[in-house]
């Protein structure tokens, strides 16, 4: 990942210098109502969640049109379980060398030239490789992001300025056309579904873990992605949280993670020492993973792509705030919470840097701040159903409880069932 953070920054500056004349050949003339809509967003399956009140959007703002999501070969699974385009293409640049990438990348360029976009919409945020990307598909109109301090080439003929100082879905949506002066809500999430095998098989998992259906359990996701292992809360105050749960509500613990993270699960829950906290990091598929948090009586999660999809979801959740700041990457839920006590260097990661973590502290002392104890507590409390202690979002864009009726819909109540309704 951060070597292709590094070629983005190198190669992609001299790609979108020597693309420069390209900026004045126009082709042809935009069709209206578009016909073919392209919308990329390569990066983060966290991302793709917070991207859903965009594509949604984009949905209103061209109904005759054909949309399609460029992503990423890994995010493939997860973006056809939101179930909101109608097409997905993906660029794999998994384990292949370089040669074998830059191949994938010309065979891409082709298709999405000969596919004939009548519009583009980059939600990347500053990565120069999409925005070549944009130039290459030929189509006339090229929305994106744009920022004095970082040079993309000029390739979008339609930009709005990324806003610090808003969420990243309410980013998304305004490039997408849809500013309203709000953030999105939870109501204008989609989660991705999960079917009734997906239940099933995920009850088989709590069973052969001695979890009994129906009973009570919590999951803890100690991870951050492989970009900024920064906001990861120290493993210790995981172990020490798992066994408050155990010790004193008796729930069991289940731990979360991808294949690659099994390893640093393992070893949080081995100094857990009880029988009944699991490691299940790489053994489910998205549906069950999705299965397992609707089950859930509480997530307490860092900052991390699963923290939006529990969130999304239904379930109640608690993210762990430090490096990154809640304002542009909170939650999205009925049930959902930041837990955030930043000191004054925080935040420090920035995604007009790439979001690379710059901590002057060999410990990030903005996540240390979360005491084992409080965070324990405001777990309870919002698996509970109680109201929080530690509340730190701006009264005028609180979103609703659970229990509170969302002042932008009719609707009220908990949150839905997010079973895929196109399988059963």
């Amino acid at each position: 990942m951060k070597a292709l953070q590094r070629a983005d920054q190198l190669l992609g500056l001299a790609a979108c210098a020597a693309l420069q004349p390209a900026r004045w050949v126009r082709e042809r003339e935009a069709e209206y109502p578009a016909k073919r809509v392209l919308a990329i967003k390569f990066w983060g399956i966290g991302s793709l969640q917070l991207l859903t009140p965009a594509l949604a959007t984009l949905r209103r703002r061209h109904p005759f049109a054909e949309i399609t999501l460029l992503t990423l070969a890994g995010n493939a699974e997860f973006a056809r379980g939101l179930g909101l385009v109608d097409h997905i293409v993906t660029l794999d640049v998994g384990t292949a060398g370089w040669v074998h990438v830059a191949r994938r990348i010309v065979r891409l360029v082709r298709s999405l030239r000969a596919a004939r976009f009548d519009a583009v919409y980059d939600f990347e945020f500053f990565t120069r490789f999409s925005s070549v990307v944009s130039l290459l598909t030929r189509a006339p109109r090229r929305h994106g992001f744009a920022s004095p301090s970082v040079w993309r080439g000029g390739f979008h003929t339609d930009t709005i300025v990324f806003n610090r100082y808003w969420h990243v879905s309410r980013n998304f949506r305004a490039l997408a056309g849809g500013e309203d002066g709000l953030n999105p809500t939870a109501h204008e999430v989609r989660a991705h579904g999960y079917t009734e095998h997906d239940e099933a098989r995920t009850a088989l998992r709590l069973e052969r873990a001695g979890i009994v259906d129906g009973e009570p359990y919590v999951v803890l996701n100690p991870n951050a992605g492989e970009l900024s292992l920064e906001r990861r809360w120290p493993a210790q105050n995981f172990i020490a949280l798992a066994r408050r749960f155990r010790e004193r509500e008796d729930w069991p613990v289940v731990l979360i993670g991808s294949a690659s993270e099994r390893g640093y699960v393992d070893t949080i829950r081995e100094r857990v020492g009880d029988r009944r906290c699991v490691n299940l990091a790489g053994e489910l598929s998205m549906g069950e993973l999705m299965a397992l948090f609707a089950r859930s009586a509480v997530v307490v999660t860092n900052d991390s792509g699963p923290m939006h999809l529990a969130a999304a979801i239904g379930a109640p959740t608690l993210g762990l705030f430090g490096p990154e700041t809640p304002v542009m990457y909170g939650p999205l839920g009925l049930r959902a919470r930041a837990m955030y006590r930043p000191p004054a260097c925080s935040p420090c990661i920035n995604v007009h840097d790439n979001k690379v973590a710059s901590c002057i502290y060999g410990e990030p002392q903005c996540l240390v701040a979360l005491e084992v104890e409080r965070v324990h507590e405001e777990a309870l409390a919002l698996a509970l159903g109680n109201d929080f202690r530690f509340d730190l979002e701006p009264r005028e864009e609180r979103r609703p409880r659970h229990d509170e009726k969302d002042p932008r819909r009719d609707e009220k109540g908990p949150a839905p069932d997010r079973r895929d309704p196109r399988a059963e």
